[in-house]
């Protein structure tokens, strides 16, 4: 009888252990270097990047003349605890005329962490108290079939 819990607590202890490992997920595209060199400054199009590379993740806010494409590597050991384990990401820049100014690789030491401010945006108008918003709404429900709107 002892014999047999050996195998069954050692499989039951690799199964813990086991659990405890990270989940590791990519985001992101994954950019071959080799196509990444290919873009020439000075040289290379839109055209040409979107077919070497592909869609970029994300472009510039208020114009198209910068290209992001973000890579991401994220570990989770458990719910909600996701830890960003590496990040890369790869800015191309055109000019007016769309063609390639600068490629600029960024990696997670250049990131910054933003923290959200917890503050509510005021909004404009009156605030009615409920005894006000009790009198404007009376006669506004159940009006009485046929009747029209104004003839009270």
């Amino acid at each position: 009888m002892t014999r047999a819990r050996h195998p069954i607590l050692g499989l039951l202890a690799a199964a813990l252990l086991g659990a405890c490992s990270p989940t590791v997920e990519q985001h992101g595209q994954l950019l071959d270097p080799v196509l990444l060199a290919a873009i020439r400054p000075g040289v290379s199009s839109k055209e040409e990047v979107m077919r070497l590379l592909g869609s970029p993740s994300a472009s510039g806010t208020f114009d198209d003349r910068s290209w992001y494409y973000v890579t991401q590597r994220v570990e989770r050991k458990s719910f909600f605890q996701n830890h960003l384990v590496e990040q890369k990401v790869v800015a191309v820049r055109f000019d007016e005329r769309g063609i390639v100014q600068a490629v600029e690789e960024r990696g997670l030491d250049h990131a910054r962490a933003i923290e959200p401010v917890a503050e509510a945006t005021p909004t404009r108008g009156s605030e009615l108290t409920l005894v006000q918003q009790f009198i404007g709404n009376i006669g506004r429900f159940n009006r009485m079939p046929g009747r029209v709107e104004g003839d009270y």
